[in-house]
């Protein structure tokens, strides 16, 4: 049954919905959509956003930091206490390390030492219980008057030891016997040779004795005897024709002296004393009396301006034992 009312008002009008329009779909390039049976390529819709478009409407929200709680008393307390542990604990490794740096290096020192010696000790037994450094060759140089034969022959029985083990008293030995040597040097070169530098006696002189002549050098050493003068050196006129007269060491510092084209020109030096010395020049026999041979390189030079001036043969003596006031007659 209808109520009155109701038929009073009349059909109540009902609202259609309203046609929701869906939001643009994006829609990659090349989709194919069918239409009335057909094939139809819909449009592109692309869809941008602010930041693609490079604007900015939305303004950035700051990050949210997060809050931390106020440190405790205790808590910095704590940590002030374990910084303070550890600057003490480093500090307490430095001060280790600065006082004992000097063990450190004696340490280092000594290993060095002892790396040192052990490879000297390696090299010696090498050399010494090897034939790897064997003497074979004895080679003499520096002479001129002395047969290097001879010192050869005399090192013979050094062949064949090692070399740090060669003995030199022996070679020593074998060179005070030959009165020209004057001094000696060993020298080894490895790993096979042993040479052996020979310095000569210089003859300075003859004394004359009752025998002959006997060949000195300035040392007063004899070099050689002979009947004869072999050599054009002058003779050694001294008391007992003795390498141990008084005379005998102011001659040789005399003839030291001179230059030697006036020492080529001595015949003879007398010297009875060491104050009294005289030259007799060739080939006129002119003397010079020299006196002592204190001053002898101003002697020389006053010397030899007197010859220059008084050639050998224009005068008889040339008097230089006062070189300030030289006389020649």
């Amino acid at each position: 049954m209808k109520r009155p009312d109701d038929a009073r008002l009349g059909p109540i009008p009902v609202k259609s919905p309203s046609p929701v329009t869906p939001p643009p779909r994006r829609e990659s390039a090349g989709r194919v959509a069918t239409v009335n049976g057909g094939v139809s390529r819909e449009p592109r819709v692309t869809v941008r956003t602010d930041r693609q478009a490079g604007t900015k409407n939305t303004p950035r929200q700051p990050k949210r930091t997060r809050k931390t709680r106020p440190e405790s008393e205790t808590a910095r307390t704590r940590r002030e206490m374990r910084a303070a542990i550890a600057a003490r604990k480093t500090a307490e490794r430095n001060e280790m390390r600065r006082f004992t740096a000097h063990v450190r290096r004696r340490r280092q020192a000594l290993l060095a030492i002892l790396a040192s010696g052990a490879a000297l000790a390696a090299f010696v037994a090498v050399g010494t219980f090897t034939p790897v450094i064997a003497l074979q060759t004895v080679t003499v140089v520096g002479t001129q008057r002395v047969d290097p034969q001879i010192i050869s022959a005399g090192v013979a029985e050094q062949l064949g030891k090692p070399l740090p083990l060669v003995d030199s008293n022996s070679i020593r030995d074998v060179i005070a016997l030959q009165p020209l040597v004057k001094s000696f040097a060993i020298e080894a070169k490895p790993p096979h040779e042993l040479v052996i530098h020979i310095i000569e006696r210089v003859p300075a002189g003859y004394l004359m004795g009752r025998n002959g002549f006997t060949l000195v050098d300035s040392a007063g050493v004899t070099i050689e005897r002979s009947a004869e003068r072999t050599l054009t050196l002058p003779v050694i006129d001294v008391t007992g024709a003795s390498p141990t007269a008084k005379g005998f060491p102011a001659a040789m510092a005399v003839l030291q002296a001179l230059p030697e084209s006036i020492r080529n020109q001595v015949d003879r030096v007398a010297a009875s004393t060491t104050d009294d010395v005289t030259l007799f020049l060739n080939p006129t026999g002119s003397r010079v009396i020299w006196g002592g041979p204190e001053n002898s390189t101003l002697k020389a030079r006053v010397l030899t301006a007197l010859i220059a001036n008084y050639p050998l043969g224009s005068v008889t003596a040339y008097d230089v034992s006062a070189p300030n006031s030289a006389v020649v007659s």
